[in-house]
Formats: structure tokens, sequence, C-alpha cells
């Protein structure tokens, strides 16, 4: 009888949860017909397998994923909609989707997603460019721009110029050590930017402990790196736990980017309370100064607003700017004749007696076209960092769910045969017209830097810092391909790491002084001319 009895209430049970069961999922279709009344499709993409969908059709971190989400695109129409384990995934290889979607309708397309290796590391606490949309981040992004947008960005030319001239200096000294020295010439730009610290061994080691981060923040996020981001629920496993090597590893993360963040604001704000005031402007100096008084009740909020702008400066542009300046000097290496056309531009118009500055762009369109040219043929961030819709939307007879992470392939863009002839080769010409600039040929800021709301604010200071490098090492330098112990050039070909920020795997060449040019004043000496 108690079996019975049992039986029958397992019986009930399982018809109970049944009903709940199938009471939940009426529900889920309801709901999922109500947010896509027309029923419409998702974008179109490859067919994927119940409950982990595309994951394994995911292209390998490890394996340049940009150039298979490229085939994808071209295969399914500019766009292509993958799902893995539920999440769907939207990459948009062609520049009109990534306009309409990314810029036309930015208010749902401009968040950004919660990546568990992000909280863990604690870089989406003040890093804004990692912020979810919102007022934190429209907070911290307009006082970004007030420091460094177009209009104001010229009152930092006199640090940029005096560490050209120990960039130049250094480089004569030791040419082969060239990646060391332009990756110390934008960090200490950067740095006294953002802090007015003009103490050159304080500054490198903020410095090395920035880059750190930055390496930390690429690692994060690489898509399939950490299993914590597929499944966010390890990141409450302890570090001690079996596999969670992780947690020790974001840890010492999250240690090193209080520190960064905190450092060196705290040097720059003791300086001020001493009176030890850069003779340049930076930005920690503009925020402190305008900071309420101590007992305001905005103090701490903004003060905490000031000290997180400051760090994100370096990390948004530090790695990137110099990634595409070593290309710079690869892509000079492999093209002398552009090397040679662009010498000849610098010593018609600037002349022997002075080195190129950012002011005189608009007399060097070859230059110009120089820089132009390596933000499209080398992409330094090829897939940028991803968005996140925050609404439904249909988009060309296609439902996009909310929660979508929106990926751009920068790369796929620049490389277009339909908007670029001959993309994979390094022509300058290609943006020029009766020796002046073509503004009907699409700027590579169309998809460099970012798109809509998420375009990078720091843009102008970086394309001014990578001319004034390119027209000063052209002005008083060649460039050219090594060579192997027979006397045989060796040839160079854009490699690059498959990293967030696609750095150029290293390379060799030889940086000579230009012979009898003596453009360089007296107190500079490097020995030219």
């Amino acid at each position: 009888m108690s079996f019975l009895l049992s039986l029958s209430n397992f019986r009930s049970l399982l018809v109970t949860g049944g009903g709940i069961l199938v009471m939940f999922l009426v529900r889920a279709v309801l709901a999922k017909r109500r947010r896509n009344p027309r029923r419409l499709p998702p974008p179109p993409g490859p067919k994927g397998l119940p409950i982990i969908g595309n994951a394994l059709q995911i292209p390998d971190p490890n394996k340049h994923p940009w150039k298979v989400y490229a085939s994808l695109c071209e295969e399914y129409g500019g766009m292509v909609y993958m799902t893995a384990m539920g999440q769907g995934i939207l990459v948009i290889s062609s520049l009109s989707r990534a306009v309409e979607l990314l810029e036309k309708r930015a208010v749902r397309y401009s968040s950004r997603p919660s990546i568990p290796a992000l909280n863990l590391i604690e870089l989406d606490n003040w890093a804004f460019g990692t912020m979810p949309y919102g007022h934190t981040w429209k907070e911290y992004r307009r006082a970004f721009h007030q420091q460094l947008n177009h209009s104001v960005v010229a009152r930092y030319y006199p640090i940029m110029v005096e560490e050209r001239d120990v960039f130049l200096r250094e480089l004569k000294e030791t040419p082969a050590d060239f990646p060391e020295h332009i990756r110390m010439f934008f960090g200490k730009v950067i740095m006294r930017t953002s802090y007015g610290i003009d103490d050159m061994s304080q500054n490198e080691s903020f410095i090395h402990a920035a880059e750190s981060l930055v390496d930390s923040f690429g690692d994060s996020i690489a898509p399939g790196k950490y299993l914590v981001n597929s499944f966010p629920i390890l990141k409450h496993i302890p570090g001690w736990a079996p596999g969670a090597g992780f947690q020790k590893a974001f840890k010492k993360a999250a240690e090193l980017g209080r520190k960064a963040v905190a450092l060196p604001y705290a040097e720059a704000k003791t300086g001020l309370m001493q009176g030890k005031r850069s003779i340049h402007p930076s930005l920690a100096a503009s925020f402190i100064e305008a900071l309420p008084d101590e007992d305001a009740p905005t103090r701490q909020e903004e003060e905490t607003k000031a000290m997180h702008v400051c760090a994100s400066a370096y990390v948004a542009g530090a790695d990137t700017t110099v990634a595409s300046a070593t290309a710079l000097v690869l892509a000079l290496a492999s093209h002398p004749k552009v090397q040679k056309k662009a010498q000849a531009e610098l010593d018609g118009v600037v002349g022997s007696g002075r080195l190129p500055m950012v002011t005189d762009r608009p007399s060097l369109p070859y230059i110009h076209a120089i820089v132009k040219e390596l933000g499209r043929w080398y992409t330094v961030a090829p897939l940028g960092i991803t968005h996140r819709t925050t609404a439904d939307d249909e988009y060309d007879g296609h439902f996009i769910p909310e929660g979508t992470f929106v990926m751009a392939n920068s790369w796929a863009i620049m490389h277009d045969p339909e908007m670029f002839e001959n993309p994979f080769e390094f022509v300058p010409e290609r943006y020029l017209n009766n020796g002046e600039i073509d503004e009907s040929v699409p700027d590579p800021e169309i998809a460099a830097f970012g798109f809509g709301r998420r375009i990078c604010p720091g843009r102008h200071f970086s394309n001014d810092g990578l001319f004034l490098l390119a027209a000063s090492l052209l002005a008083t330098f060649d460039v050219a391909p090594s060579k192997d112990e027979a006397g045989n050039t060796v040839p160079l070909s854009l490699e690059v790491f498959s990293q967030l920020v696609a750095k150029p795997l290293p390379f060799q060449c030889n940086i000579s002084p230009r012979a009898g040019i003596g453009k360089v004043p007296e107190e500079i000496d490097i020995g030219l001319g």
C-alpha cells in the first residue's frame, strides 16, 4: 500500500513538474513571439548543434580569427550570426552594415559585454573603454574628450617634440633597439600628458606597470582563452581548487591595476601640492585644479573620475600606437620608393635647418598619406572591442536579440577590394589626387578607431604623435631591410600576433642616418650633417 502511495505521489510529482516545465516553455515561446512578432529569422550563419550552438565553429583566437570571420561574412552577405552556449554573436565585415548598426542605431549598439575575466581583474571598474553604456561611461568619456579633443590636443605638442628629440638621439646610438625606442617614446609622451611627471626613471616604472596591465587585459578577453568567460559561475571557484589557477593570475592583475591607477595619480597630486608643477599641461593637473572643495559632497566622486580617466588614457593608447609605429618601420623598410618620395617632399618643404612639426602636415600631403595608408594596410585591432546590444532590433529582414555580442571586423573592411584597389599592397598614393589629400577616398578612421559612440576619443592625439614620429624618422634616417651573411636582402612581410592588438612579429632592419642631411638642431646633436 505504501509503495502504491509512493508511486502515486511520484506520478503526481511528475505531472506537476511536467506541467510547470510546459508552463515555462509556453511562457518562453510567447515571450519570444512578443519580442519578435513577425517571427523574423536571425541573421544568416552556419547551422549549429543543440545547446552548444556554433561553439565548435568559433575561430581559434590564436589563428587570426578576423580572417576566418571575413570568409564567413563573405559567404553569408557581409555579416554572420553564430551562437555559443546560448550567447548570440554577430560579426560584421561590411562598412555599410557597420555604419547602419553601430552608428545610426548607436543607442542600441553602444554597450559592452560583461566579461567575467574583466570583472576579476577589476578593469571594467575604471577603464571606461570596457564599461557598459550608461551614466558613468558618459561622464568619463566627456571628461576625456574635454582634455584630448582635436581643438585642444595641440597644447601637448611640446611634450611630443621633447620626447621626439630623445627618441632620435637614442635611435642613432642603438638603431637595432628601435622597438624599445618606439615603445618608450609613446609611453613617455602619454605618461607625461596624463600626469605631468617629468622624472624619466619614474615614468619608466609606471610605463612597465601599465604595459603589464594592458597585456592582462588583452589576454583576459581573448575568445576561448579562459573557460570562466563561457561559464561565469566558475568565477566563484576558490583559487586553491583544481583548475582555478586563473584566479591567482587575475588577482595579481587586479592588484597591478590598482597600483597602475592610483600611484601615478597620487604622485601627480603630491607634486602639485608641493609646487612641483610641470611646465607643460597634463590631464591630471587640469582635473585636480578643477576639483570641488575637500568637504564638497561630490569631491570623492569627481576625484575618482579624474584618477580613472588619467589611467584610461594610457591603457587606451600606448599599446596600439606603439604597434602602429613599429608597423610603419616595416612598411618603410619594405618600400624604398615610398621612403625616397617622402624624403624628397620633406627636403623641399621643411628644408635642412629644422625637424618637421605636426603643424607641417598640411604642407606634407605625402607624409600624411603614408600615415593614412598605414592605418588601412596595418589594422592594429582587427576585431576591435566587442559591442553588446541593449534592446531587440530588426535589420534587413532579420531579428537581432537584446544581449547579442557584435564585432566589427575592421581588418576585413580595410582590405575590402571593392573599397580599395589592391588592398594588401602599401600604396600611399591611393589617398592623393594632384598632389593633395583626396577626401573622396575612405579614410581609415572609418573603421580603425571603432564605430559610433564607442569610437576612440584619443584618436586625434594618436594620429598627431604618429605623424610627428613618421615625418621625423624619414627626415633624419634611412630604413632598409637587413642583409644575410652573403649580402642578400632579407625580405620583409607583415606578420602579426593573433591578439586583441595585433602587434607585428619581431623583425630586423637597418636604420642609418641620412648622409649629408643637417636637419637636427645643435642642442640635439645626433650627428647628422
